[in-house]
């Protein structure tokens, strides 16, 4: 069907994380008409000059744009350490050289959910660029690792979520989905 990358995060919780990433966004989109109506009451109210207002609002969204671009940046350059492949039949995880495949038999249920958005003008806080898939077994074991949102092959447009509903209607096993 489909393949997905797998990255890697260097953090114990995958989900705090994708929570804070969310966080600075709102943050950003609340500050960003906070600080044009801060220049428009500067300038209206206080009238103070143009000039003055552009020596003291220059560095600060310098700030607000430089640390915005850093937050995305810091998104894209997470690393790749695998794919993992969803066929009719069973998901095939392969990390470096280690080769795992797990029959859908075995798996009691998956649960997907939202990790880190995406980060940008593209993006809004409904559009991801990463979920945590979690794999539970029957042996009461389970696995979670972060996947991308987007397939490898860029030919096929089906997201990770897509893939996820189309197994719901093929397998058995319970799949829970966070949107």
């Amino acid at each position: 069907m489909s393949s997905f990358r797998i990255y890697q995060i260097d953090h114990f919780d995958p989900k705090i994380v994708g929570k804070k990433v969310r966080r600075q966004i709102i943050l950003y989109a609340v500050l960003s008409p906070i600080i044009g109506l801060i220049f428009g009451i500067f300038l209206m109210a206080l009238k103070m000059s143009m000039v003055l207002l552009l020596i003291i609002f220059i560095p600060l969204i310098g700030f607000y744009i430089y640390s915005f671009h850093k937050l995305g940046s810091k998104v894209k350059k997470m690393k790749t350490i695998g794919e993992i492949e969803f066929t009719r039949t069973s998901i095939r995880k392969k990390i470096g050289d280690s080769i795992t495949e797990y029959k859908f038999q075995t798996v009691k249920k998956f649960e997907l959910q939202k990790h880190l958005p995406i980060v940008g003008i593209s993006g809004t806080l409904s559009d991801n660029f990463t979920y945590i898939l979690k794999i539970i077994f029957l042996n009461s074991s389970s696995e979670s690792i972060v996947v991308s949102s987007q397939p490898i092959d860029t030919r096929l447009n089906i997201s990770i979520v897509e893939t996820m509903k189309t197994l719901k209607q093929i397998i058995e096993p319970e799949i829970t989905i966070e949107t």
